[in-house]
């Protein structure tokens, strides 16, 4: 009975704790020192934690759409700033994003700043710090 129970106790904790050990330092995953600037159309925002997603579709030059994943900080990080996703943030229009890219060299990266369709700028550097522990 005390084997079991143990057992119990240990699976339930494991399985509490995953979660905590599962996430890192941003700059473990994305280069500060690598920043690209892209420019694209808002196909989706995912406003829900541990992080802001947006999605851009990027076209280049001969027409070719590549899909980029952008991340950010936690939804209450920039509502503390008077950021709202649902105002701020619209599917089907054009943005510009500066983002420090993914060391994998993936299609993804950290959020640096917003250009917004009416011209107006989002600085989000401090966020990006921020979620290093700097």
């Amino acid at each position: 009975m005390h084997r079991q129970l143990f057992t119990i106790a240990a699976l339930g904790m494991s399985l509490y704790l995953a979660p905590v050990s599962a996430h890192h330092a941003v700059q473990a995953q994305f280069d500060q020192d690598n920043l690209a600037t892209i420019s694209g159309k808002m196909t989706r925002v995912m406003w829900i934690n541990p992080h802001v997603r947006w999605f851009l579709d990027v076209t280049d030059d001969n027409g070719n759409v590549t899909s980029w994943n952008i991340s950010g900080a936690a939804p209450g990080a920039f509502r503390g700033l008077g950021i709202n996703g649902r105002e701020v943030f619209k599917a089907g229009e054009e943005y510009t994003a500066t983002v420090a890219l993914a060391r994998d060299g993936s299609n993804f990266g950290y959020v640096v700043n917003f250009v917004l369709p009416d011209g107006r700028q989002l600085d989000l550097w401090q966020e990006y710090r921020s979620e290093g522990g700097h």
